[in-house]
């Protein structure tokens, strides 16, 4: 963590009296503890690494100050707090937001940068080009453009990503994309003026998954959506006909945004704001819930189930929060006293 009282805040700050909590929750058990408190760093995003070459040892990648940082998955009765985050060297990096995502081969991590473009960064004990690679180039493009990853694909081949767009107007559009991790081109899934955002592949890559607020005439009311990929072009063309084949997966009063099935395909975890709320704003009164994975092929009927209530939002679950294992999963809330 910077000592450095002089410097200019990074990255989502702390309210006074606020604190950033991690969890961890056993599925099969429901049991949530607090393995991270911090009332001086906000960190976000949990995304669940193991470190395959070497102790086999369970990590959180996590962001907080502008900066990626891992912390261990302690014991049951430990609790840790900002002096067990470890950075991850991001050189040639600006200010990251929290939308990161492990590369499958577990050595890399793919970050979302504040200029707009997706890095692929090493981790401590991987084996990915150093120092970090520059993916996209949104500069190059003829309108203002910026990536926010969500998702890549189970063999690495392709970037699942919201490509955001600042029209000539002044109005940012938001789309689902996907990036060719070798040359940074986005073939366009969506090309309209629905908000979407979260997007991710299923745990076997045939569909893409994200929230949208396509399914109603107003905004603030987002809804899982699915999209299957088979007959999807490989090329960077815009393929807008697609939406047409896009399906609802939720259908209810919340506000419900970044679906993450567990890597076995038996969940769907997601984030359900109160009803109304547009975006993903913080420190709102949400819940974690939970459907069966069969959500993901359309042919459950049962509920939701809550998992989990708490002061949070941004920050919480933005990426795949969930153990390579299935049998449990990360998020982060913001309590305040």
């Amino acid at each position: 963590m910077s000592d450095d009282s002089t410097s200019e805040p990074r990255g989502r700050q702390l309210r006074p009296g606020q604190t950033s909590r991690v969890h961890v929750v056993d599925v099969t058990t429901g049991e949530d503890r607090v393995v991270f408190v911090s009332d001086r760093v906000l960190v976000e995003a949990p995304n669940v690494w193991i470190d395959r070459a070497g102790t086999s040892d369970e990590r959180l990648v996590l962001n907080g100050d502008g900066d990626l940082f891992t912390l261990p998955v302690p014991r049951t009765g430990v609790v840790l707090d900002e002096n067990d985050l470890v950075r991850v060297p991001m050189d040639g990096v600006p200010e990251i937001n929290n939308d990161h995502v492990l590369d499958p081969s577990g050595t890399s991590i793919v970050v979302s940068a504040r200029d707009g473009d997706l890095y692929r960064v090493a981790l401590p004990e991987g084996t990915a080009a150093e120092p970090a690679e520059r993916i996209t180039d949104a500069a190059a493009a003829p309108v203002r453009r910026k990536f926010y990853l969500h998702g890549i694909a189970p063999d690495g081949s392709s970037l699942a990503a919201i490509v955001g767009e600042l029209s000539d107007d002044g109005v940012w559009s938001t789309d689902v994309a996907l990036v060719d991790p070798a040359t940074g081109e986005p073939t366009f899934v969506t090309r309209d003026e629905h908000a979407d955002d979260g997007v991710v592949f299923a745990p076997d890559g045939s569909a893409l998954l994200w929230n949208s607020e396509r399914w109603e005439p107003e905004p603030g009311h987002a809804q899982l959506t699915r999209l299957r990929l088979d007959g999807v072009p490989d090329s960077t063309a815009e393929h807008p006909a697609l939406t047409e084949r896009a399906e609802q997966l939720t259908h209810d009063e919340r506000v419900n945004w970044f679906p993450h099935p567990s890597p076995d395909g038996r969940h769907l975890l997601y984030l359900a704001y109160p009803t109304g709320t547009q975006g993903h704003p913080a420190d709102r009164d949400v819940e974690l819930r939970m459907l069966p994975g069969d959500a993901v092929l359309g042919t459950t009927t049962e509920a939701p189930r809550t998992v989990a209530v708490m002061q949070g939002g941004q920050g919480t679950v933005n990426v795949p929060p969930w153990a390579p294992s299935s049998t449990w999963f990360a998020y982060c809330d913001y309590p305040v006293d």
